[in-house]
Order: structure tokens, then sequence, then C-alpha cells
């Protein structure tokens, strides 16, 4: 038996996605929003606006953090901080600079998509997941300052691997609901599937409770009462580091991985998606594109004659 993939879905299945459960009212208030908000782009204002906004809400928040992390570690008084810092610092500005250069470079790779039905996720995907996803890496790295500090370099290692577990597990998790969705059937799974999705689901319920024994210890057989209390105060800021890691990406995961697989579906089938939703030619793919592709003039034109 041939194993489905969730991208190879035909276009009947791929409305099955419309009816998931955890996504589907967030995927269509987000897309109804999004559609109102269409008619001011290409307007001079909406560029304006789009520039401060993404200085003010993107680039500005991820600057800050790395800002925040070199006045920590060049500029702060050490005795003022309740965690002290390592040797190491894990963020420094040039990582800011790469990332901001990858962010754009998918923006530019992303206007190859100008259809104007892709046009709406095709923002969004920049906003609600790239950008959220850097942003959430930098928070990481930014804490793992803290985490070195205060579990040593084998704590941070199982902190970082804990977290990553957590990640691959949700995504396995997830691709199959929804492959079950698609097809009607669980995605079949190989044994090193079934293997790593077991060890995964074990790790990531018990690699908290590593940590914190790991933390203990050091707890334990600190040299002062300082230190002990940095590290019970370290063990508030694991756990904030942990709870908002579980919920980004159970945001990206639950919710946006198949919002976006829905924009993919409408690009793999655009014409079954415009008939599907009652649109011209025009509304569907927009002036701009239709220059640019005379084929589909030909369809408005068959579309005109009856």
């Amino acid at each position: 038996m041939t194993k489905k993939s969730l991208f190879k879905a035909s276009f009947e299945e791929s409305l099955n996605l419309l009816d998931d459960g955890v996504s589907g009212k967030f995927a269509r208030d987000i897309y109804q929003d999004a559609l109102k908000k269409e008619q001011f782009r290409g307007t001079k204002k909406s560029y304006v606006w789009l520039v401060i906004l993404t200085f003010l809400f993107i680039i500005g928040p991820n600057w800050l953090i790395v800002a925040l992390n070199d006045y920590l570690f060049y500029h702060s008084d050490p005795r003022d901080l309740t965690v002290p810092l390592p040797d190491i610092n894990f963020l420094p500005y040039w990582v800011f600079w790469i990332a901001l250069a990858i962010w754009l470079l998918l923006i530019i790779l992303g206007k190859r998509y100008n259809q104007q039905f892709i046009l709406i996720y095709r923002g969004q995907f920049h906003f609600m997941v790239t950008f959220i996803i850097w942003l959430v890496v930098e928070l990481n790295i930014f804490s793992l300052n803290l985490i070195y500090a205060v579990a040593g370099f084998w704590g941070m290692f199982t902190f970082v691997g804990l977290i990553l577990l957590i990640i691959i597990s949700m995504i396995l998790s997830r691709c199959e609901s929804l492959g079950k969705l698609l097809y009607g059937t669980t995605l079949k799974k190989s044994f090193s599937d079934r293997f790593f999705g077991k060890m995964f689901s074990i790790i990531a319920k018990y690699g908290g409770l590593v940590v914190a024994i790991w933390l203990v210890i050091r707890i334990f057989f600190s040299s002062s009462m300082e230190n002990s209390n940095n590290l019970i105060g370290g063990l508030g800021i694991l756990a904030s580091i942990l709870i908002l890691n579980i919920l980004v990406f159970a945001f990206e995961v639950y919710f946006m991985f198949p919002y976006m697989l829905q924009a993919y579906y409408k690009w793999k089938y655009p014409e079954e998606y415009r008939e599907w939703e009652g649109k011209s030619v025009e509304e569907w793919y927009g002036m701009k594109y239709l220059k640019k592709h005379k084929e589909l003039i030909d369809i408005r034109n068959e579309v005109d004659l009856y």
C-alpha cells in the first residue's frame, strides 16, 4: 500500500481541511478578516503603513531582544542581576542581522506567488509564521544565557532537547490527525515512525522531570545560599520558557499549519477552488497576474460565452 502524503490529496479530499475541528473556525475567521483588508492593498497609504508597522512590530521587537541582551552583557552591573550571566554570549548582534536577512529573503522569494487568491496567505505567512518563529527563536537563544548559568551545559542541552522533542511530537501528532481528516483513514506508519513517535512521546512526557531533578541536585550541592537562590529563581525562568514554546508552537502546528495547507491546495488546484468559491477569473487571479498569463484570459472569455 502506497504511503499517503499530506501534500498529495485530490481536490475533493483537500476540502476536508475545512472541517477540521481544531482550526476550522479559526481558518474561516482569519480568512474572512483578511479579505476585508484586501481592498486597501496597493494604495500608497497601505504601503506607508506596511513599512511603519513592519519596523514597529516585526523588526523592532526582534532588535529589542538583542539590544537587551547586549545591555545585560556589556553595560549592566552583575550584582543587580537575579541570575548570573555566563562567559559565552549566545545572542550577539550578528544573529539578528542574519535572521533579518533570511526573513527578507523569504519575502523576496514569495513575490513569485502573486495570484490574488494567494496574496492573503502570503502576507499571513510572513507575519504569523516566519515572524513569530523568528521572534521565539531569538527569545530561546536569549534564554540560553540564563539556562546555561542556571543549569550548566548538560542541563541546557537536556532542556533544549526537551523543547525540540515536544515540538516534534506535536508535529507528528498533528500530521496523523490531518491525514485522517484528508483521507478518512490514519496515515500508514513505518516501524521507524512508530518507534520514534513512541520515544518522543515518552521523552516529552518525562523530560521535564529529568531537568527538574538535575536542578535539585545542583541546588543541593551548591556551595552557597546565593547560588541556591539563583537556581530556585532559575526554575521559574525554565518553566516560563517551556510554557512559551509549547503555546507558540502549538499555535503554529495546530492552527497555522492546516491553514497554510489550505493555501497549498488552492495553489495546486486553482481552477477547482475558483469554481468552488464562485469567483470570477479577475477576482481570483487579479488583473496584474492575468496580464502576464494570457491563457487564463481565454478561460474568462469562454465563461463569458455561456
